[in-house]
C-alpha cells in the first residue's frame, strides 16, 4: 500500500510544471534554498567591498564571484544585508566576457520580466529589498561549471558621537523570531521559516544558518579627507595608516565597525540639480547637562533570548548593572518581558534580574511585550539585539505607549534597523555596544537621557529657499550625537545657515565619479535626500503609489520597486530548472546550538497564549519536537501556530533542487564531501515532519512567489482526483472520483467538509457529502482522515470514509492517497444494500 502511495505522489510531482525562482543576500552573497542534499553549493571564490569616505558620506561598491561546478545551469538565491539607510542605485552580473545592468522597475514587473529570463533561459538577476537592512538577490541562467560576479553599489552614512565617527558594514542577517500562526497560503521566499499572520514575508527574511558557512570577505576602506586614530573593535586591520585601510572578515559572521577621529564639518555642502539643488549640514546635539536632583522612574525591558547569549550577553550584564549603578536610591525601577520586576529601587530590581538571569529566558515578542506594557508616563530602556522579524508591528507598539524608549543594541549582527526606529518614532535615543567599549558611559549617557529633556534641534536655512528638508521631524539625539539634515533648494549658491545657534556656511559638494550603469543621474546630497525622503515616505501605512513614483524617479531599490538585469545569450536551452541555496553564517559569538533549540516550532502553544498567561519565557512550555523545513523553494504552510522561528537549519550547504521539485541524488554523490562540511548544519527530516503542524510545508522548487491561496489563516483546501471499483449487489463496477474538501487546521487536527462526485460504471453520477476529521503525522509524511454524512444517487443513505494520504518532498502540497468508502443506500422499492468503495488518487492542496 505504502509504495503504492509513494508511486502516485511520485507521479504527481514529475507530472508538475518545471520552474525556479529565488530571495537573496550580499555582502556575505550566500546562494540560498534549503531543503533535501541536492547539488553541489555554489562556493564564493572572494568576495570584495570598497568603501569611500567623503565626511559623513560613504560609497560603497561590493562585488561578490560565485562558481557553479556542477554539471547544469543553475539559479541562486541570496538573503543579505545592507546598512539600515543604504540608497542601492545600482547593480549588474558579469558572466564570461558579458555585463548586464540593471535598471530600476516596479516589483511586480521586474519579478514577471526575470520570470521569463528563467523560462527562456538566459542570465538575469532581480534585488528586492525586504526590510530597510534586508535584501533579496535571485540570479539565474549561471552556467554549468562557470563563474558569475555580481557587483551592487550603494551609498550610506557615518555616524557621529562626541568625536568620534562610525562606520558600520553589515556582514550577515542574523536568525530572528518568527512569531503568528502559519498563513495557510504558499511561502513567498525560499527562507526557512513560513510566513505567518504576524510576519507574511518571514520566509524572505531568514535564511538557513550553519557556523562559518559564509566565505570570506575583503574590506579596503579609502578616506578621501584627512582622518586620525582608525580602530575597530570587530576586526583587525591590516593598515591603520589613513587615507586606506583594509581587513578580511574570514567568515563574514558579524558586522564591521571601523571608527576614527575627524571634527565635525564647519561647513554645510550644496550640490546641483536636475532641478535646482540639494543642501545638506550636520547638526550636533549639546552635551548632556548634569543631572538634576529628583527622582527618576524607567521601565526597562532586557532581551534573554537565545541570541543574546554569548558576545550580547558578554556585553549586555555589565551594562545592565552600570544602567542600575548610575541610578539614585530614589529612583524607581520595573522590568517586563522575561524575568518581570515590579516597581522596585534600583538595588533591589538588580538582584531580581542578577538571579533571573542564571535560567534561560526565552525568545522574546517584542510587540506582544510592548503592548502589554503599562509604563505609566515612564520611558521605557531596551537592551536588546532586536532580532525579531515583526518589525512593523513593534514600531507601531512602541509609539503606542506614548513615552520615549531609549535603546541600547548589542550582539554581533543586531537589528539596528528596528532598534534605530523604535528611538525615533518615540522621542527616544538610539546608542550600541561592544565588548571593546566603555560600558560605564554609555549607561551614565542613557540615564542621562531620562533625565534631561530632549534639546531643540531645528536648521535656519537662510536665502537658499529650501523646501523638503529630511527628516521632517529632526530625531531626538543623544548628548554628543550627531545627524545629516538636507534639503531641496532653488537655487544653488553661497549662503549661510544657523543650528543650535551656530553659522554655517555652505560650499560645492566634491562631485563624485560617474558610476556606470546607475539608475540615478542624482549626486551623493540628491541621492542620500532622496534615501532619507524614501524613509519618510515609508512611516506608518505608507502608500505605493507614491513610493514608487518617488523610488523610481531616483532609480532607488525599494519595498515596491526592484533591480532587474537581463540578458540576450541563451545559457541553457529549455530554461533554468534547477535552484540553489547556501546557508549564510550564524553570528560569531551566538551560541549556535542554543539559538537552534529556541527557532524551532512550539508545537504545545500559541504566542497569545504566552502573553495571557504572563510568565516569564523560561515557564514557558519547551517544544515537543524541533522540526527543519525543507526550503529549496518557498515552503508553502497552510495551518499550525508559530511561537518562535519555525525551523532550524536545513540540511546542508547546498540546497540546490529541480525548479519542478524533483531532487537528485546519485548525480550529486560525488559532493558528499562538502555537505559534510556542514555537520553544524541541522539534518532536516522529511517534509511532512513539518507538515505535522504546518500541513503543506515543505519547499517544492515550483510552488514560488506570485502564487497566492485564496484562502484564510489555518486553511487548507484539497481538489482530488482518483479511480477505483464500487461494490454493490455482488458486482463490481469501475469509477472515477473527484472531490473537493476544506479543512480548518488547529494543531495536529483538522476539520471540515467534503462533497464528491463520481462516474460509476460509465456516465452513472453518484455523490457524497461529508463532515470530515483528519490527524497529521501518524507516521513519516502520513495523514489520516475520516468521513461521515450522506450519500446520494443509485440510492441515499449514511456513508463514512476512511483515508490515508502520503506527502512526499519535493512538492508536499501534493499527495496519494488511498481511501476506503461504505455506504448503506435504501432503495425505492427494496431493502437496503451496502456499497463498498476502494479509490487511490492524487490531492492537490491549496
Amino acid at each position: 500500500m505504502v509504495r503504492l502511495l509513494a508511486a502516485l505522489a511520485l507521479i504527481a510531482c514529475a507530472a508538475l510544471p518545471a520552474r525556479a525562482s529565488g530571495t537573496a543576500r550580499v555582502m556575505g552573497l550566500y546562494p540560498a534554498s534549503a531543503g533535501a542534499p541536492q547539488a553541489a553549493p555554489l562556493p564564493m571564490l572572494d568576495s570584495k567591498v570598497e568603501v569611500v569616505v567623503r565626511g559623513p558620506l560613504v560609497e560603497t561598491v561590493v562585488t561578490q564571484r560565485f562558481s557553479n561546478r556542477s554539471e547544469r545551469a543553475i539559479e541562486a538565491t541570496y538573503i543579505f544585508p545592507l546598512p539600515y539607510d543604504a540608497a542601492v542605485s545600482a547593480m549588474e552580473i558579469r558572466t564570461g566576457a558579458r555585463t548586464i545592468r540593471a535598471a530600476i522597475e516596479k516589483r511586480e514587473e521586474a519579478q514577471r520580466r526575470y520570470e521569463a529570463a528563467v523560462t527562456a533561459g538566459v542570465a538575469a538577476a532581480v534585488t528586492d529589498q525586504e526590510r530597510p537592512d534586508v535584501f533579496t538577490q535571485t540570479v539565474t541562467g549561471i552556467p554549468a561549471n562557470g563563474t558569475v560576479e555580481v557587483v551592487l553599489r550603494y551609498d550610506t552614512l557615518a555616524r557621529y558621537s562626541s568625536g568620534t565617527w562610525q562606520l558600520v558594514l553589515p556582514m550577515v542577517v542574523a536568525p530572528r523570531y518568527v512569531a503568528g500562526t502559519v498563513s495557510g497560503r504558499p511561502t513567498t521566499g525560499t527562507g526557512r521559516a513560513p510566513d505567518t499572520d504576524r510576519v507574511p514575508d518571514a520566509s524572505r527574511v531568514t535564511p538557513a544558518t550553519g557556523p562559518q558557512a559564509g566565505g570570506p570577505t575583503k574590506v579596503a576602506i579609502h578616506f578621501a579627507e584627512a582622518v586620525t586614530d582608525v580602530t575597530s573593535p570587530t576586526h583587525e586591520l591590516a593598515d591603520t595608516s589613513a587615507p586606506d585601510v583594509a581587513f578580511t572578515d574570514p567568515h563574514s559572521d558579524h558586522d564591521a565597525v571601523i571608527r576614527w577621529k575627524a571634527t565635525v564639518p564647519a561647513a554645510g555642502w550644496v550640490e546641483q540639480g536636475a532641478r535646482g539643488g540639494f543642501a545638506a549640514v550636520i547638526v550636533e546635539a549639546p552635551p548632556a547637562p548634569a543631572r538634576k536632583a529628583g527622582s527618576l522612574r524607567a521601565t526597562f525591558v532586557l532581551d534573554r533570548a537565545a541570541t543574546m547569549r554569548g558576545d550580547a550577553n558578554i556585553v549586555a550584564q555589565p551594562l545592565v548593572r552600570a544602567l542600575f549603578g548610575a541610578l539614585t536610591g530614589g529612583d524607581r525601577v520595573a522590568v517586563i518581558g522575561a524575568g518581570a520586576v515590579p516597581w522596585s529601587a534600583p538595588a533591589d530590581a538588580l538582584r531580581a534580574i542578577e538571579a533571573a538571569w542564571l535560567a534561560p529566558g526565552g525568545p522574546l515578542d517584542l510587540t506582544l511585550v510592548l503592548r502589554a506594557a503599562k509604563p505609566d508616563g515612564a520611558p521605557l530602556i531596551l537592551v536588546s539585539d532586536g532580532l525579531v522579524a515583526d518589525e512593523t508591528a513593534a514600531i507601531a507598539a512602541a509609539k503606542a505607549l506614548r513615552v520615549p524608549v531609549h535603546v541600547i543594541g548589542v550582539g554581533p549582527a543586531p537589528s539596528r534597523a528596528l532598534l534605530v526606529q523604535i528611538a525615533a518614532v518615540t522621542g527616544g535615543t538610539a546608542r550600541f555596544a561592544l565588548p571593546a567599549d566603555d560600558l560605564a558611559a554609555i549607561a551614565k549617557a542613557t540615564v542621562l537621557d531620562l533625565a534631561t529633556p530632549p534639546a531643540p534641534l531645528a536648521v535656519t536655512w537662510g536665502t537658499l529657499s529650501a523646501s523638503d528638508v529630511v527628516p521632517q521631524v529632526l530625531p531626538r539625539l543623544g548628548a554628543g550625537q550627531a545627524m545629516l539634515v538636507l534639503a531641496r533648494v532653488a537655487k544653488v549658491q553661497t549662503a549661510n545657515a544657523r543650528a543650535r545657534g551656530e553659522v554655517f556656511a555652505f560650499e560645492a559638494s566634491a562631485k563624485s565619479p560617474a558610476v556606470t550603469g546607475t539608475t540615478t543621474a542624482a549626486g551623493a546630497l540628491g541621492r542620500r535626500w532622496a534615501r532619507m525622503r524614501l524613509d519618510e515616505l515609508l512611516l506608518g501605512r505608507p502608500d505605493p503609489t507614491a513610493v514608487t513614483r518617488h523610488a523610481l524617479e531616483y532609480g532607488l531599490v525599494s519595498p515596491f520597486t526592484s533591480l532587474v538585469a537581463i540578458g540576450t545569450d541563451i545559457v541553457v536551452r529549455g530554461g533554468t530548472k534547477h535552484s540553489v541555496a547556501v546557508p549564510v553564517s550564524a553570528p560569531g559569538g551566538m551560541h549556535w546550538e542554543d539559538v537552534k533549540r529556541e527557532t524551532t516550532l512550539d508545537f504545545s502553544a500559541t504566542t497569545g497564549d504566552t502573553l495571557k498567561s504572563e510568565k516569564p519565557d523560561a515557564e514557558k512550555k519547551k517544544p515537543k519536537k524541533q522540526v527543519a523545513i525543507d526550503n529549496t523553494r518557498p515552503a508553502q504552510p497552510t495551518g499550525g501556530v508559530v511561537t518562535g522561528t519555525t525551523v532550524a537549519p536545513t540540511s546542508s550547504i547546498d540546497q540546490g533542487a529541480d525548479r519542478g521539485g524533483a531532487t537528485k541524488g546519485a548525480e550529486d554523490a560525488s559532493d558528499e564531501d562538502e555537505a559534510d562540511a556542514m555537520k553544524d548544519v541541522a539534518a532536516a527530516p522529511s517534509p511532512m515532519e513539518a507538515e505535522s503542524v504546518v500541513l503543506t510545508t515543505g519547499s517544492g522548487s515550483g510552488y514560488t512567489v506570485g502564487r497566492r491561496s485564496v484562502l484564510g489563516r489555518g486553511w487548507r483546501a484539497s481538489l482530488a482526483l482518483g479511480g477505483g471499483l464500487a461494490r454493490q449487489e455482488a458486482a463490481n463496477r469501475g469509477l472515477v472520483a473527484t472531490g473537493l474538501r476544506l479543512e480548518l487546521a488547529r494543531g495536529r487536527f483538522l476539520a471540515g467538509v467534503e462533497g464528491d462526485l463520481w462516474l460509476v460504471d460509465g456516465l452513472n453520477p453518484q455523490g457524497r457529502v461529508l463532515a470530515t476529521f483528519g490527524r497529521l503525522g501518524i507516521a513519516r509524511w502520513f495523514e489520516l482522515g475520516v468521513g461521515l454524512g450522506v450519500h446520494l444517487g443509485d440510492g441515499a443513505g449514511p456513508a463514512g470514509s476512511v483515508s490515508l494520504r502520503v506527502h512526499l518532498p519535493p512538492i508536499p502540497w501534493v499527495s496519494g492517497y488511498l481511501r476506503y468508502d461504505g455506504a448503506l443506500l435504501g432503495q425505492p422499492d427494496g431493502p437496503r444494500e451496502g456499497q463498498n468503495t476502494g479509490t487511490v488518487g492524487v490531492e492537490w492542496g491549496f
